[in-house]
């Protein structure tokens, strides 16, 4: 979750219910720069006319007197229809929800409201608000460097040397910042990195605000700046991290010996902020590192032990001891090298069944075999992103399934990740492949991770390419915390799969009900089938069933197998 996008927002926040309002109102404001509230949607309405462009999100109930939140919006659209909206809503009448759809809503957050789940929600929703920021920079932009075109040569090569200067270099301290500590690290032969990180700083900004917080920094780097000497180059390498970069053989115990000076010399001494007319404390820990490879990474882990153990400063040792995640890390990574060599990434088959229970497709489901173990992927899957192993087991998973399409003549779906859509030399082996088989028409993809698509013409591109020779299109995980109903309607897919979480606890949960019977109904009136998944009884079974849920897959008519 991105804190910094988060303070810079202006929420204005919709609810008649005053304690919820309140409740609300006071979980959030700590994250963002202001929360605005009105209690009901024409005086909010009036109020955005008035003040739009203050307003960077809207966050408002459904249900209200005089305006409801649906007509709000529809209004609100006419003035603005880029700002990002998500709507508060106890779901408990699926036809409101039907309405909301192309009113383009970025999240939906049931009530009672998780403050996690919101704040996640609005998270999401700032992918909206950087672009539309990022839009109004590259507008601005434009708009100079068309004035600038009749100026003289040498005045655009000062504009670019300006350009240069401020990807380089940190706006506040006006110190070098990370891009430019990995250039000059390619260029060093005895690099000796030292990582000096505030402990608290979010301390210091909550407790004195943020210009307090911008001057302690402004201090902070000039005292390392000053200690350090000459030959040290010094960067602002994140909000409260500085680095120090010597291209030098140094003897160990004389530069540890000017660390820790400038370590006392920060810890020890208030720090006079002349501007504000008061003192700040501030501790910091180093890490530091002057192996040649990785350097900066193993001052990283230096720093981090050095945290962990309490300890002012640490210089990486090759005994160092390393924290459970890297050696977690470390283990998954051999366990998938070993897998993958010995070909040990393999598919297993979850039927898909109709009401009568006959078996209409199968799903293709990864799985690593370990030695006499099965492993599911929420193991190791996002390891083997980290790792640079997913592309390679994600072609194993494909050449395999496509071989049992091509033997059994079975309908299988296959899982593609949006990673796996926008790598071009992935889409271009499953469609020669596609091909070289014949096998399309038995072919489903079923795209996850849906949520994360920031470019629709790579995924249009692909769906209508491989529509075209003959396979269909599913969305995985439908209704999750997320979901946008207006995006189907973009990418068309012939089903529609519904979240797990909801059909699981569906006997006993209302609002799953609700919910479900809500995409349903959505679905049947838009022609796409639907697929309940994680079935595990038979009470569940029969509710759906009721719904007229199309297809249905989980545990109560079949584990994974590894064969058809």
């Amino acid at each position: 979750m991105n804190y910094e996008i988060l303070k810079t927002l202006t929420v204005l926040y919709v609810e008649d219910e005053l304690e919820l309002q309140q409740e609300v109102t006071y979980n959030i404001s700590p994250f963002v720069k202001e929360i605005i509230t009105k209690n009901n949607g024409q005086e909010a309405f009036e109020f955005f006319e008035e003040n739009h462009s203050r307003i960077d999100m809207i966050i408002t109930d459904i249900l209200m007197p005089i305006k409801n939140g649906i007509e709000m919006v529809q209004d609100i659209r006419k003035i603005n229809y880029e700002i990002p909206i998500i709507y508060t809503t106890a779901f408990n009448d699926s036809e409101y929800l039907l309405k909301t759809v192309g009113q383009s809503i970025d999240a939906y957050i049931l009530k009672p409201i998780n403050v996690e789940s919101l704040l996640k929600g609005i998270s999401k929703a700032c992918v909206k608000v950087e672009n539309e920021r990022l839009k109004v920079k590259l507008l601005e932009m434009n708009q100079n460097l068309i004035s600038d075109v009749y100026l003289k040569s040498q005045e655009l090569e000062k504009k670019n040397k300006e350009l240069l200067k401020q990807l380089h270099t940190d706006s506040l301290t006006g110190l070098q910042n990370r891009i430019s500590l990995r250039e000059d690290l390619q260029m060093c032969e005895n690099p000796i990195v030292t990582i000096f990180d505030i402990d608290e700083f979010k301390g210091i900004n909550d407790l004195y605000g943020i210009d307090v917080g911008n001057t302690v920094l402004i201090k902070i780097a000039n005292i390392i700046s000053e200690l350090s000497g000459p030959d040290v180059k010094v960067y602002r390498t994140g909000s409260d991290e500085f680095i120090t970069l010597q291209d030098e053989k140094v003897f160990t115990l004389e530069y540890e010996r000017k660390v820790k000076s400038i370590i006392t010399h920060i810890n020890t001494e208030s720090l006079y902020l002349k501007k504000h007319d008061i003192s700040v404390y501030v501790d910091v820990t180093v890490g530091i590192s002057h192996d040649y490879k990785n350097c900066l990474e193993k001052a990283d882990i230096a720093l981090r032990q050095a945290q962990e153990s309490h300890l002012s400063f640490l210089m990486y040792r090759d005994d160092l001891n390393l924290d459970s995640k890297y050696k977690n890390d470390i283990k998954w990574t051999e366990i998938i090298r070993e897998a993958v060599s010995s070909q040990n990434i393999v598919p297993y088959f979850q039927p898909i069944v109709d009401k009568d229970q006959n078996i209409v497709k199968y799903e293709s489901l990864m799985r690593l075999r370990d030695k006499d173990k099965v492993i599911s992927p929420f193991y190791f899957l996002d390891i083997s992103k980290k790792a640079k192993f997913y592309s390679i087991m994600m072609k194993m998973m494909i050449e395999q399934t496509f071989k049992v399409i091509k033997e059994t003549k079975k309908d299988i779906t296959v899982n593609l990740s949006i990673q796996d859509i926008y790598n071009q030399q992935m889409v271009d082996y499953i469609k020669s492949e596609l091909i070289r088989l014949n096998i399309a028409k038995h072919v489903i993809f079923e795209i996850t991770e849906s949520e994360s698509i920031h470019s629709y013409d790579k995924i249009y591109e692909f769906i209508i390419d491989v529509k075209k020779l003959g396979c269909r299109i599913a969305i995985d995980d439908f209704g999750s915390g997320y979901s946008n109903f207006s995006y189907i309607l973009k990418l068309q897919p012939d089903y529609l799969k519904i979240d797990g979480s909801l059909i699981k606890d569906i006997h006993t949960n209302e609002n799953s009900l609700v919910i479900t019977k809500t995409i349903a109904e959505f679905a049947q009136r838009l022609g796409i089938s639907t697929i309940a998944e994680y079935v595990h009884n038979a009470e569940v079974f029969e509710i759906l069933k009721k719904l007229n849920i199309d297809s249905y897959q989980g545990f109560y008519f079949s584990e994974p197998k590894v064969n058809l």
